[in-house]
């Protein structure tokens, strides 16, 4: 029997629409012209952020901005001296969705993963409505913390919901899907962009397209572990009987959900799940351990993703090639997970990533455009996306159904500490020399890899947890010709 797969909303990159254009400006007063008559290099030099901020030429007064496409960077006077402030807007995104994250986690397991999700996507999309209409700075801030507490909640109650629906074959092939819709959001994002030349109608269009998809998760069914978790069995047979008429399989019997007895199972209580981590500490173990790594990947991906605009000129170009290989990262993740599991797999990204920051520290020209350090990240990009997809299904599978919603938002949450800081390391590429950023990056990555190997066990092939009881004695699903599954 296949689930029902929920398509992932198109993602929002916020860099694209607060671009800062500084090749793309012309003189208007003498103080102005003057650096450029007495400048010994050719324009293109001249035209850059290093001669606007190093002389406090002043827009408007000293020069005009002269770019092919808006944004509210230009239109509110944020660069230069006040360049943090766009990291401020990028973080404070992240700032909502720890808020969100953290006040969810009891929610999934106590409301439903379909409630609480749709309720997290409609946020999202109304606060992202809202910015294509923001006047000023502030505004724009308390939306961005509006819509990453929408936008993370849908998120992860998103992939608890199809990881639930999903049998334990087809699990692989689900994470690598949900992989692949974020980079294919990106990519929308950066057509939409590239095409329209207002960033108020790039907002105004991608809230309308996530409008649209968040509508179709209203026709998809509730978990049906989670019914079955809650004793419902009658509303989750009922969910699974009629995926079974949809594929031509025959009815489930009605004893098919006998969860075993535990006492206090159904309780919800957030004291009671608490309690729980220091009952079973293997759960305590693994999830201390999937905080850091969660943590780790989540600030290298934004503190090399925020910086991309740094390392190539043409901004459409660089977020481009970055959506093309998380592309190729959903490949891979398939390819490794099925050949070599879920934890090989985890310590091949993080390694991965350690060993191409590495090379990122190396002085190596290749080409008037490119150096062996943006090829690196690049690649790096890779094995962080790849890391991405790769924790999701790890931890889903490592977490029992009872807490599985709060793991996942706890762990979820540790990550969001990451993207905050992520956007202000991108800036310590203009401030230290990269190689001490990306060395302290390899490192700590080669770290989550040791830990990875030492400190959690590898699902592949194990059935899912449904009570933290189930950590002790999970077995591996045997399949046996003529047993019909439930």
């Amino acid at each position: 029997m296949r689930p029902r797969t929920l398509r992932s909303s198109t993602r929002w990159k916020n860099s694209l629409t607060s671009y800062i254009p500084y090749s793309q400006w012309e003189c208007k007063s003498d103080k102005c012209f003057s650096l450029l008559l007495n400048h010994t290099g050719d324009n293109t030099t001249f035209f850059s952020r290093t001669t606007m901020c190093s002389n406090n030429l002043l827009a408007d007064e000293d020069f005009v901005w002269t770019p092919t496409h808006s944004s509210f960077a230009v239109d509110w006077g944020i660069y230069c001296d006040t360049e943090t402030q766009k990291s401020s807007i990028n973080s404070f995104y992240f700032v909502g969705a720890f808020v969100g994250l953290v006040g969810s986690s009891t929610l999934f397991d106590v409301f439903g993963r379909k409630k609480v999700t749709l309720v997290g996507g409609f946020t999202a999309v109304v606060s992202t409505l809202g910015m294509a209409f923001a006047q000023d700075l502030w505004t724009m801030i308390g939306l961005r913390i509006v819509q990453g507490l929408g936008v993370l909640i849908s998120v992860t109650g998103r992939f608890v919901w199809i990881m639930e629906f999903t049998p334990l074959p087809n699990r692989n092939i689900a994470a690598a899907l949900c992989g692949v819709t974020w980079p294919m959001g990106t990519a929308v994002l950066i057509l939409v962009a590239y095409i329209v030349n207002s960033w108020r109608t790039v907002v105004f269009i991608i809230s309308g397209i996530c409008f649209c998809l968040h509508c179709q998760l209203l026709f998809v069914p509730e978990s049906a572990r989670f019914f079955a978790q809650k004793r419902r069995n009658d509303e989750a047979l009922k969910i699974l009987n009629k995926m079974a008429r949809f594929y031509n399989n025959p009815p489930l019997p009605e004893n098919c959900l006998q969860l075993e007895a535990e006492e206090q199972r159904n309780e919800d209580s957030l004291a009671k799940k608490l309690r729980d981590f220091l009952r079973f500490p293997v759960m305590l173990r693994r999830t201390l351990v999937l905080i850091v790594c969660w943590f780790l990947v989540s600030l290298f991906y934004y503190g090399l993703g925020f910086g991309w605009h740094k390392m190539s000129k043409n901004i459409y170009a660089s977020q481009g090639f970055g959506s093309l290989s998380e592309v190729l990262a959903s490949i891979s993740c398939f390819a490794f997970i099925r050949t070599i599991g879920r934890k090989k797999t985890q310590m091949l990204a993080f390694s991965g990533i350690g060993v191409c920051f590495g090379l990122a520290m190396i002085n190596v020209k290749l080409s008037d455009s490119w150096q062996l350090s943006q090829i690196a990240c690049l690649i790096a990009i890779v094995f962080i996306a790849m890391e991405f997809i790769s924790i999701y299904l790890y931890t889903a599978e490592l977490s029992p159904t009872s807490h599985r919603g709060m793991i996942l938002s706890v762990c979820s949450s540790s990550a969001r500490i990451g993207s905050f800081a992520g956007p202000y390391i991108s800036h310590l590429f203009d401030y230290v020399d990269r190689r001490v950023v990306l060395g302290t990056f390899g490192g700590v990555a080669v770290l989550a890899a040791l830990m990875t190997g030492l400190m959690l066990q590898d699902t592949t092939g194990l059935d899912i947890p449904e009570s933290p009881g189930d950590l002790q004695g999970k077995h591996k699903i045997q399949d046996k010709e003529g047993d019909q599954e439930c």
